[in-house]
């Protein structure tokens, strides 16, 4: 583990860089740079994590990457003296849930999503992931606090249309976290700072509001993700776990393009192939490997890697990498 303020004779850098294999450890850099949260690791092998924040005036940048986790801010870890942070996330690399305020939203590259440390929330990471967060005094906000404060854990995309701009700041910040310093133009970073709170407000206040029973297709989608290792998962057990009916459920996933039946296939075999590439997993057989991810008939597994990846299990390991965009070979 490293952790570090970097300061010297040349202008001082606002930049600390913390590294961690220990979940515990991870909390605690959250915490000094976002807000007190507990870490639970949801990884069998090695668990790693690393934060790199800057300050720009009142506002924080940080990117956050690691292994899958769970994020959670609950009333214990509330102190009165804790400011009110409106934190904005752009996911940047894997997949990821938040919940807040009894809504969950499901995120992909490029989404942004926004949450307030001053009540409970949980973010789920499923995968590896990196994502940039900024963080912003709620009080900097104004009297858009409160509209802002009635739309979180709603997912936005940035692809296309005015909030491209968002994701481009948002990117941009990302790559210049590093070489952020204090000094003479101290002054500028001020100004970076009305910016990014102006652009926050102008783009995500008009985000309509969602009620706690307008995201089904997204609490579908995280329940089953936090239960692909249940072999009885199935297309029935997720409709009675949310009281609906399957032809109900089929209408409300329609719009994912696929069969809730192919999707946890798909996510399943893309956790083995994941598992099988993961050096401190070499010890485990695959079939042993595909129990873990709910997948108990093991006779066809490399058929179905084949399949939907192009590449049998044995491949995959002895190549140490895969590709999720198949089937088709790796690039190389």
């Amino acid at each position: 583990m490293s952790s570090e303020a970097l300061e010297g004779s040349a202008p001082p850098r606002l930049v600390t860089t913390a590294e961690t294999d220990d979940g515990d450890q991870f909390a605690a850099h959250l915490t000094r740079s976002l807000a007190p949260l507990r870490v639970r690791p949801l990884v069998d092998g090695t668990f790693h994590s690393s934060v790199r924040s800057a300050a720009a005036g009142e506002v924080q940048v940080s990117v956050v990457s690691g292994s899958p986790c769970v994020l959670t801010r609950g009333p214990e870890l509330f102190d009165p003296g804790d400011p009110a942070l409106l934190t904005v996330a752009l996911l940047r690399e894997g997949r990821a849930g938040v919940t807040q305020d009894g809504r969950h939203c499901l995120l992909g590259p490029g989404d942004l999503v926004n949450y307030v440390t001053s009540r409970p929330y949980e973010v789920t990471f499923w995968e590896p992931y990196e994502a940039v967060v900024v963080t912003v005094p709620v009080a900097a906000l104004g009297s858009h606090a409160d509209a802002l404060a009635e739309r979180t854990a709603v997912a936005v995309g940035t692809e296309c249309g005015p909030r491209d701009v968002v994701g481009a700041l948002f990117e941009g910040l990302a790559a210049k976290v590093d070489a952020c310093t204090l000094g003479a133009a101290s002054r500028s970073k001020e100004y970076l700072a009305d910016a990014i709170v102006s652009l926050v407000i102008a783009e995500l206040v008009d985000i309509a509001p969602q009620g706690a029973g307008d995201d089904l297709a997204d609490r579908v989608l995280a329940h089953c993700l936090a239960s692909l290792s249940d072999p009885g998962l199935t297309v029935e057990s997720v409709a009675r776990a949310h009281g609906v009916s399957v032809r109900y459920l089929h209408k409300v996933l329609a719009a994912t393009g696929n069969t809730l039946s192919a999707w946890i296939r798909r996510q399943r075999l893309e956790r083995v192939c994941r598992d099988l590439v993961d050096e401190s997993l070499h010890g485990r057989t695959a079939a042993a490997i595909a129990a873990r991810w709910g997948i108990t008939d093991t006779e066809h597994l490399s058929r179905a890697l084949k399949a939907e990846f192009g590449m049998t299990a044995g491949e995959i390991r002895r190549s140490g990498r895969w590709d999720r965009g198949g089937p088709r070979p790796l690039r190389t």
